[in-house]
């Protein structure tokens, strides 16, 4: 297991201020409101690896074609359900469609993810963002759950 250090383990208050975010950020995700959020945030929904619980969580994203990057830090613990490949349900721009989730925090798929998410990070900013990071790679599998193709931009 990792070790926790202040690199990969967000700020006490940011966890908070997430924790008390999340409730509102699902609501809104699933409402006709969505459109206000839906273009950088997603609702994923996964199983836990042990538990065998249903979880849901919104994140940030940035889609290319059929696949969805998202960034997360080691210090949180709902990417780990992910690890080894996972299949995912997404709630995207307010349709449901599933996909293959997989996790990475090898250096390069992480820059080459902070690259496509943050474009404008010189690779010295980069360098300095990616320690405690994880890479999550999902991508679509084929049609949304009442057959329309997914969205792509």
């Amino acid at each position: 297991m990792a070790k926790e250090t202040l690199q990969n383990k967000p700020p006490r208050l940011l966890r908070l201020l997430i924790k008390a975010q999340n409730p509102l950020m699902k609501w809104l995700l699933c409402s006709p409101l969505h459109g206000m959020v839906s273009g950088k945030y997603v609702l994923i929904t996964f199983t836990g690896r042990k538990s065998g619980k249903i979880y849901m969580t919104p994140v940030q994203y940035i889609q290319a074609g059929e696949e969805l990057y998202i960034i997360t830090s080691e210090g949180y613990t709902w990417w780990k359900n992910l690890r080894g490949g996972a299949e995912v349900m997404l709630h995207l721009r307010g349709k449901d469609y599933p996909g293959n989730a997989i996790t990475s925090t090898d250096p390069q798929i992480l820059s080459a993810h902070v690259q496509i998410m943050v474009p404008g990070f010189s690779a010295e900013k980069r360098a300095q963002f990616l320690p405690g990071k994880v890479a999550i790679t999902i991508r679509l599998n084929g049609e949304e759950k009442a057959g329309t193709k997914p969205p792509s931009l």
